[in-house]
Formats: structure tokens, C-alpha cells, sequence
């Protein structure tokens, strides 16, 4: 959590930075989720590229298991998916 926070601290100042979430598994409190909202895909990926990302996101790294994965998501907007027929 401690690493988390250092993470955090730095991601808030970054320009494009929305929102942080951290949300822990109910039924695996081990698993966790986090999420960050950025006003473009070029503010995140000048975050990503920040030399001291790899440095801040390092503890935090090593506390997560080996089946961890990271993506980029783009949010569509409400109505952007055609409902499905029956």
C-alpha cells in the first residue's frame, strides 16, 4: 500500500492525470485492481514514458503476482454500443 502511494503522489502531478481507483478483490482479498483515468492517450503514454515511472512503479510491481497484466482502455461513450437483438 505504502508503494502505492508513492506511485499515486507522482501520478496526481502528471498533466492529463484524471483519477486514480484501487479496488480489492472480494472473494481473493490477495488481487487487486487499479485504475487510472487520463484526459488523452498522450498524457498516459508521456507518464509510461517518464523515466521515473519505471523507478515509482517498481515496489509496487514486486508485490503483484506473475499472471498480472497491463492494458490500456479506451471509455466509449454512453450509447456507443448497439444493443444487442434477441
Amino acid at each position: 500500500m505504502e508503494s502505492y502511494h508513492g506511485v499515486l503522489e507522482r501520478a496526481v502531478r502528471s498533466p492529463g492525470h484524471l483519477r486514480e481507483q484501487l479496488c480489492r478483490s472480494v472473494d481473493d482479498p490477495g488481487q487487486w485492481l487499479l485504475t487510472s483515468e487520463w484526459a488523452s492517450l498522450d498524457a498516459v503514454k508521456r507518464w509510461r514514458a517518464d523515466p521515473d515511472h519505471a523507478t515509482l512503479v517498481g515496489p509496487m510491481n514486486a508485490c503483484l503476482h506473475d499472471d498480472r497484466w497491463t492494458g490500456v482502455f479506451e471509455i466509449m461513450p454512453e450509447g456507443a454500443r448497439k444493443p444487442r437483438r434477441s
